[in-house]
């Protein structure tokens, strides 16, 4: 363990513009840890990916050849943590996944161990936004599940995406984010999915029209290599977790009036804006969990997909 007055300097990786809201998290923690040590905590923020992308990041965390990252969580070493990103449905609206999420909710109880698993300490969860997708055009009763949209979506390489996309009605193609633009331009996918209308907006000027599917929050977390996290004084680690959440409840408390500011930008560059009902989200989510779910049994686990199943009062076989 560290001797109290030990002096460290890390680096923070993070993926967005400096000017964005992650880049002005990311420098918001580093001043607070900074000035509530006295300088002895000392984070360098790199912003827009500089040292990496988000895969690669966690990798780097994990064997703590960067300290800390603010990224999405990549199931890479553990399939498990896909519940800490991409698990379709575990909720429908940004309160249900800000109980889920924040400090004591459901998943972030059983992300610990999984996080430990991995030699990675979650800090505290940013919350992205709602995603959705955009299209080129709006497809056949976007809100109903059974019926076929004709359209090929840009899903992310990861099976949950894809099969449910699928069961969505549409045609799902595995590309990285980095080509999706490309690969809408040309014509190799319709649309894309992966993220809430700050994403959407990317591609604005090659998509008809935004659906908001409320597929998944989309998170990034402050991340730290646990080993270094568990060598601190019980002081310092204190502080780091305080900063961290602060900036997580900044962020729970204004991502639906972000997601909000960026479907009206969409809407003043022509995009359609298509908000589903309550009743066709209910649809929706309804398929995903009765179709969807039991594959990611095989993909997560049953165990977790089991505590997920309680969480949305679905009987546990």
């Amino acid at each position: 363990t560290a001797a109290a007055g030990q002096t460290y300097k890390w680096r923070l990786n993070q993926g967005h513009p400096a000017d964005s809201p992650f880049g002005k998290a990311a420098e918001a923690l580093a001043a607070e840890v900074k000035q509530r040590t006295n300088g002895r905590i000392d984070i360098t923020v790199y912003h827009a990916g500089a040292l990496g992308d988000w895969v690669l990041m966690n990798e780097m965390v994990m064997r703590g050849s960067v300290e800390m990252n603010l990224n999405p969580v990549a199931p890479t070493y553990d399939p498990r943590l896909n519940i800490a990103y991409y698990t379709p449905y575990l909720f429908k609206n940004i309160k249900e996944g800000k109980a889920a999420y924040a400090k004591g909710g459901w998943i972030n109880n059983m992300l610990d161990p999984l996080f430990a698993g991995v030699n990675t300490k979650g800090l505290s969860v940013l919350p992205m936004g709602m995603s959705g997708a955009t299209v080129r055009r709006v497809p056949p009763s976007p809100g109903d599940p059974d019926v076929p949209k004709g359209q090929k979506i840009r899903v992310m390489p990861l099976k949950a995406c894809e099969l449910t996309f699928k069961r969505l009605g549409y045609i799902p193609v595995s590309i990285p984010y980095t080509e999706a633009y490309s690969a809408i331009e040309t014509g190799i996918a319709d649309g894309q999915m992966g993220g809430p209308p700050f994403q959407g907006h990317e591609f604005r000027d090659v998509q008809g029209a935004w659906i908001q599917y409320n597929d998944f929050v989309e998170t990034h977390w402050f991340t730290l290599t646990r080993s270094i996290f568990d060598s601190l004084t019980k002081e310092d680690q204190t502080i780091l977790i305080e900063a961290a959440e602060r900036q997580g409840e900044k962020q729970w408390q204004i991502v639906e009036a972000q997601d909000e500011e960026y479907r009206q930008k969409m809407a003043a560059r022509g995009l359609k804006i298509i908000m589903l009902s309550d009743a066709e989200l209910e649809k929706i989510a309804t398929a995903i969990r009765a179709d969807v779910w039991p594959e990611l049994d095989k993909v997560i686990g049953k165990a977790i997909m089991d505590v997920a199943r309680k969480n949305v009062g679905m009987p546990v076989k």
